[in-house]
This record gives structure tokens, C-alpha cells and sequence, in this order.
């Protein structure tokens, strides 16, 4: 069996990691530490894991942990420093932050300044393991993706192979994310008197997750996008939808794309072309599925790709599962298999 450890699991990401991870079938050791509430018993800050996790929080350097696995779930800090030390002892790593995910350092420095580091960047393998499966499992550092950018690469790449006749100097586009996207800690901005009836968009012009949907894209169109994003945030806890446009003159068949590209992953959903049907955020919560459809607006020249997914799970702790699963060489699914809940 295997032992785990998440770094920073008192936040939503690595809270979510350690709900998936008790109910992992190879999983029989899970080591949560937090500095902040190192001594405090899980169960009683995290409630929902009563009876599930009745560990303690600890706080230990990461050079120290006697694990199989680690996942950190922390802002860029001293620990990046850490994590060679790691690696030599065997452990395998995946990294829930931005920093790393973007394969140049000049864009990643400028994006997440401060602790670089030169042997990381060179090992680091991108964790969307429905475009990098095999790199991934070969792999013992990942970067996993960013919540937005899970939704927004996932809709795009299938229009990788028509990439001639798309205008990638005009991609718009626009998402609307759960409030828990922002993290666990108070502002303002997520107050429930400003955020009750609401709808908030922020960072309008340039969002971080922009360069990273960038970078990742043109290595699967192998030439440079524009992307226009704007991010929002809604009124619920979690999920996102994000809404794609992109022009061309030609028409092509759509759902033909889509099911090439993502035919036979467990976890994509197409749901089709017919504009009567439409992914929506009620079907994909705590789930790792991403629901797409896909259709074109003869009228305007205009694909439109609509693309739902759970900003905690398929956007953050459910794909580092996928992740570890392959690193581990266990099923990809396993410990995922949830389906979404109704009404």
C-alpha cells in the first residue's frame, strides 16, 4: 500500500485532496500537515472527514516525511528549495501552485517571482494527463494545471488539427467560477453580503492563468494564440463554466473533432453540437468529469465551445489524483468514480 502527504491541507485544495484520498482503495496512509494548525486533530477542523481522518496536523520539514507520495498545496515558498531532496529519496511530487507550470522561465519568473529553480523547471512534466498521460507516467515532479485553464485547454485542444483554418489571433473567451475558487481565506472581494445576488468579474485584462493556456495550446496547435479571457465570480461555492469563441470561415464537423480527440477518456464528456443540449455546472460537481459541447454559428463564422467543469476536482485535487495514479502505474480512475449529484 501507499503513504501520502499534502502540504498545506487545510486549504480547499488540500482539504479536497485528503476527501478523495481516504476513500482511495490503495491508499492506507495519509500525512496532512499545516503550520498553522500543526497539533489540531483533522476531523475537527476539516468536520466532514469525521471518522475518516481522526489524524493530527503536523508541521515537519519536507526533506523529513516519510512518504511514498506528496502532494504541496502551498503558495511558492522555501519548500520549492526542498523538493530535490525529495526527489532523490524516491518520492514523487506533485505541485497544486503556478509556479513551474509554464515551461519558460523568463514567463514563469515574471508570473511567480522569486524561488527558481533551474533542475526543477528542467524535470517538470505539465499534469493534464489527457494531453500528457505518457510523459506523466514516467514522471516525479508535476505541475498541475490551474482550474481555468483545465476547462479552457481541454475545449481548445480538439481544434488542434484544423488549426489552418482557425483565426488564433482571436480566441475570446469568458468564465464564471465558484467563489471557492479564490481560496479558503477571508477578503472583502468573497463576503457574503458583496457576493450574495452578484456576479464579479476581476482581473479583466490580464488574469495569470492567461499565459499558461498560451503556452500549453501552442505546443498542441505548434504555433502562437491570442487569448482574450476574463474571468468571474459567481454566487455558489464551486464549479466553472467557460464559455470559448473562436472564428474560421470553413465549416468541418465539430462533434467529429471533439470525438477523435477525447474519444475513449473516462473522464471527458462530449455532449454534442445539438444547441438544445448544453454542458451545465449541476452535472459535473464533485465529479472529475469536464462536460464540452461544441457548435458552430454559421450566421457569424463562429465556433462556440462550452466547457464545464469542478474548480476543486477536475480543476485542482481530482486531476493530481489522475496524476499520482499514473505515476504510481495504478488505474487512472481510481478514487474518482464519483458521479454528480441531483437535484
Amino acid at each position: 500500500m501507499t503513504s501520502v502527504a499534502v502540504v498545506g491541507a487545510s486549504g480547499y485544495i488540500g482539504s479536497e485532496l485528503l476527501r478523495i484520498l481516504v476513500n482511495h482503495p490503495k491508499i492506507d496512509k495519509i500525512i496532512a500537515l499545516s503550520r498553522s494548525l500543526a497539533g489540531k486533530k483533522v476531523s475537527s477542523y476539516l468536520t466532514h472527514l469525521r471518522g475518516f481522518l481522526d489524524v493530527e496536523f503536523i508541521n515537519t520539514d519536507l526533506e523529513k516525511l516519510d512518504a511514498d507520495f506528496v502532494y504541496v498545496a502551498a503558495p511558492p515558498g522555501e519548500w520549492i528549495n526542498s523538493i530535490p531532496a525529495v526527489l532523490d529519496k524516491g518520492i514523487r511530487v506533485v505541485s497544486m501552485g503556478g509556479k513551474f507550470r509554464i515551461k519558460d522561465p523568463l514567463i514563469d519568473s515574471k508570473i511567480y517571482p522569486g524561488f527558481d529553480n533551474t533542475r526543477l523547471m528542467d524535470e517538470v512534466v505539465y499534469g493534464l494527463p489527457e494531453l500528457y498521460r505518457e510523459q506523466i507516467s514516467k514522471a516525479r515532479f508535476i505541475a498541475n494545471p490551474g482550474c481555468y485553464t483545465t476547462s479552457i485547454i481541454l475545449a481548445l485542444a480538439p481544434l488542434s488539427s484544423q488549426s489552418k483554418i482557425l483565426d488564433l489571433d482571436k480566441i475570446v473567451v469568458s468564465s464564471v467560477s465558484g467563489s471557492s475558487g479564490a481560496g479558503a481565506g477571508p477578503s472583502r472581494f468573497l463576503h457574503h453580503p458583496e457576493m450574495s445576488s452578484n456576479l464579479r468579474p476581476y482581473k479583466v485584462l490580464e488574469h495569470r492563468h492567461t499565459p499558461e493556456m498560451e503556452h500549453i495550446l501552442g505546443r498542441e496547435y505548434k504555433t502562437n494564440l491570442n487569448i482574450s479571457f476574463t474571468p468571474s465570480v459567481g454566487n455558489y461555492s464551486r464549479g466553472i463554466l467557460s464559455y470559448v469563441n473562436l472564428f474560421t470561415s470553413h465549416e468541418f464537423d465539430l462533434a467529429q473533432a471533439f470525438t477523435e480527440y477525447h474519444g475513449g477518456e473516462f473522464f471527458i464528456r462530449f455532449i454534442g453540437s445539438d444547441e438544445k443540449t448544453t454542458p451545465n455546472i449541476k452535472d459535473v460537481v464533485n465529479t472529475n468529469f469536464c462536460d464540452l459541447g461544441a457548435y458552430y454559428d454559421g450566421t457569424r463564422k463562429r465556433i462556440f465551445i462550452l466547457s464545464a467543469t469542478d474548480n476543486l476536482i477536475k480543476g485542482g485535487s481530482g486531476t493530481a489524483v489522475q496524476n499520482m495514479n499514473l505515476m504510481l502505474g495504478f488505474d487512472e480512475s481510481l478514487g474518482l468514480e464519483s458521479v454528480g449529484l441531483s437535484p
